[in-house]
């Protein structure tokens, strides 16, 4: 009984250290000890990309990315894993993959589901980004800051392997990718067919807009696209969520600081410094798109501008209050949209007006 105590004690000594003192946010790489070789290569691609790759970079914070097995990570304290941005590469049956999954999606005994996208087989890579779930848990008294995990795996390690590709080359965060051949398991009201390989993405995202740098993409599901066709009465050929950050939403504490953090962060519903591009199939029917959705957001039309803009705010997180300005405006056939602050969103406007 003393040994057992004893164990006890130091057991509980050692969690306790974990959480001693100011923790410090790091980033962490990681994949299976036993993922298939092309699998690793793929995670050992992200981790020399941290110094060049716009996402990878915030997350570094100019510290060494730390390498590290998911079964190990999982035995380690919690706070090892939720102090860290993790970056998680792997196949469905990685056990880190495993438990970052959100209920976005499920594994199949041949496949892949996708709220959106629907049923797949074959070669998929899956993306999605979220806050990190070990950070907000019983686990941790209270946040200190805001740590992400992006999860980027697939049926196959083709498919890992061409979701790994667009991540880095594109800055995809959260979508679905072929990764060779695939086919549908069945039909769904809400399917969405998959990017291909050499997706492109549009041309009119900045990479940088003053200080706040993209450092992510949105591949928009099949319900988005039926929301504007509500809306509307017509549904775009294309639409994106390109996400910019700047330093400070992610460094905050209590319960405001974590709701910033949520609407300034990677998942797919997060929908704060963003830019929304959706492309119609002409100008004419884009200028009247934008009418219809900025009367479903209550956006009033700009009388300072000879252009179809509108300004209004975005939905509050409370009653009354609001996170910041909300404004739509017209380019050619896309309609844009934008939950950055004014200043920055007024320089979009008007480089886009130039071109």
């Amino acid at each position: 009984m003393r040994r057992f105590l004893t164990a006890m004690v130091i057991s509980f000594f050692c969690t306790v250290s974990a959480f001693a003192g100011e923790p410090v946010r790091t980033l962490k790489i990681v994949t299976s000890h036993d993922a298939p070789v092309e699998v690793k290569d793929a995670a050992a691609a992200v981790a020399s990309a941290v110094q060049s790759h716009s996402l990878l970079k915030v997350f570094a914070e100019g510290r060494p990315a730390e390498a590290v097995e998911s079964e190990k990570l999982l035995q380690q304290p919690v706070a090892d894993r939720a102090f860290s941005h993790l970056v998680v590469v792997g196949l469905l049956s990685d056990p880190m993959v495993k438990r970052t999954w959100q209920q976005e999606a499920r594994p199949l005994s041949d496949g892949l589901y996708v709220f959106g996208f629907g049923f797949f087989t074959g070669d998929i890579g899956y993306i999605e980004s979220d806050r990190n779930r070990f950070l907000h848990s019983e686990a941790i008294a209270a946040a200190p800051f805001e740590t992400e995990i992006v999860t980027i795996t697939g049926t196959t390690p083709a498919g890992v392997a061409a979701a790994v590709k667009a991540f880095l080359e594109k800055g995809l965060i959260n979508g679905v990718i072929a990764g060779g051949k695939w086919t549908r398991l069945q039909a769904g009201l809400l399917d969405r067919d998959p990017l291909p390989k050499e997706f492109a993405l549009p041309a009119l995202l900045p990479d940088q807009i003053g200080k706040f740098i993209r450092v992510g993409v949105t591949q928009a599901s099949e319900d988005e696209y039926r929301g504007v066709l509500q809306d509307t009465g017509v549904a775009p050929a294309e639409i994106w969520r390109a996400k910019y950050y700047v330093p400070g939403p992610w460094d905050g504490q209590g319960w405001r600081a974590a709701f910033i953090a949520y609407h300034t962060g990677l998942h797919r519903r997060a929908t704060g410094n963003t830019l929304w591009v959706a492309r119609f199939e002409s100008a004419d029917i884009a200028q009247q798109a934008a009418a219809k959705i900025a009367a479903a957001a209550e956006l009033a039309a700009d009388k300072d501008t000879v252009s179809d803009r509108y300004n209004g705010k975005q939905p509050p997180f409370d009653k009354n209050d609001s996170p910041g300005p909300l404004t739509l405006w017209r380019k050619g056939e896309w309609v844009i949209m934008s939950t950055l602050p004014k200043p920055e969103t007024d320089r979009v406007f008007a480089d886009l007006a130039k071109k």
